[in-house]
């Protein structure tokens, strides 16, 4: 049976058409949290994905996979297949500082990971026991260099950027500090309020409730300007240790290969979450900031980032098995 002309194009026309997108098909794209359920990561990466379900025209859902400092969850997203529906919620640990700290470090952020974004950002602070002598930084680096190795500060585990934080200004001060490790935030935390270390470097929201009753005292912040919530602390940077940086973040990644279309339309559709007023309240109710980076600049923070704490991590001798 011979096809008449009309039938003809409608038939190759057809057969040109592209293979439907996983997003028109409905299938729902995971984000891998590398971290435990509950964290304030966790609780805003699910309201992101709330917020994407709609714009995207498929299902967002979180799926946890912690371990390992969030290495577990980063690797399995690393070695998803790069169809579009699998990518990974990004922190500072696992993306920029995992890869100096593991020598055996099971994949390469800046080669099996496509970065897409990043979301919001939060700094820590510097604090102190209440009954420490000590109430800027300058008075700490003139105390702690008057006591080589005598100011023990505690950190939630080695390697981790409590941990390196305080490591990082060490060696830009040209002073001596000694270690305590505990497992997490909240021992460290206890026993900071009850004297039994007198510093420590952690998130703003593990210390904002304590730093406003009073419970310890805030030193300095490290990001390089104040942060909204706490304007009357100044940062380690203006109080005299130029350069001095360190910022916690979230952001977006996929598995190397991911198509730049697929990257690009989640990009836009995370911008336009991060300008919606509600959104960045409850980004605020978790001391997060939104700050938002497209792919290529993204790209280039994560290797500048990766460098420089390559750099703390070598200084400090620090290794993970």
């Amino acid at each position: 049976m011979r096809l008449s002309r009309r039938d003809l194009i409608a038939s190759l026309a057809i057969a040109a058409a592209p293979i439907a997108p996983a997003a028109a098909q409905g299938r729902p794209l995971r984000i891998i949290m590398p971290f435990p359920p509950g964290q304030g990561s966790d609780l805003l990466m699910r309201m992101l994905a709330e917020r994407l379900t709609g714009p995207l025209g498929q299902p967002v859902v979180v799926e946890n996979r912690p371990g390992a400092g969030g290495t577990l969850g980063m690797d399995y997203a690393a070695k998803a297949a790069p169809d579009g529906l699998t990518i990974v919620m990004g922190g500072s640990g696992p993306t920029t500082i995992a890869p100096s700290l593991y020598p055996t470090l099971p994949y390469d952020p800046l080669r099996d990971l496509t970065p897409i974004c990043l979301i919001a950002s939060v700094p820590q602070l510097f604090v102190v026991n209440v009954d420490f002598p000590v109430r800027t930084i300058p008075e700490l680096i003139a105390r702690a260099k008057a006591n080589p190795g005598g100011i023990f500060y505690a950190s939630s585990g080695n390697g981790t950027t409590q941990h390196l934080n305080v490591e990082m200004f060490a060696a830009m001060t040209g002073t001596q500090l000694t270690h305590v490790p505990y497992r997490g935030s909240g021992p460290a935390i206890t026993d900071l309020v009850a004297g039994q270390v007198p510093f420590l470097s952690d998130t703003l929201s593990a210390l904002t409730a304590m730093v406003r009753d009073g419970r310890v005292r805030a030193i300095g912040v490290t990001s390089r300007t104040r942060s909204p919530f706490f304007p009357d602390v100044p940062t380690i940077h203006e109080q005299g240790v130029e350069g001095y940086e360190s910022v916690g973040w979230i952001s977006l990644l996929g598995p190397k290969g991911l198509p730049d279309a697929q990257a690009a339309r989640i990009e836009a559709e995370v911008q336009k979450v991060l300008e919606q007023p509600d959104f960045q309240a409850r980004l605020a109710e978790q001391a997060f900031t939104p700050t938002f980076l497209n792919r290529r600049d993204f790209a280039a923070f994560i290797a500048s980032e990766t460098a420089k704490w390559r750099q703390v991590v070598q200084t400090a001798g620090v290794k993970l098995d």
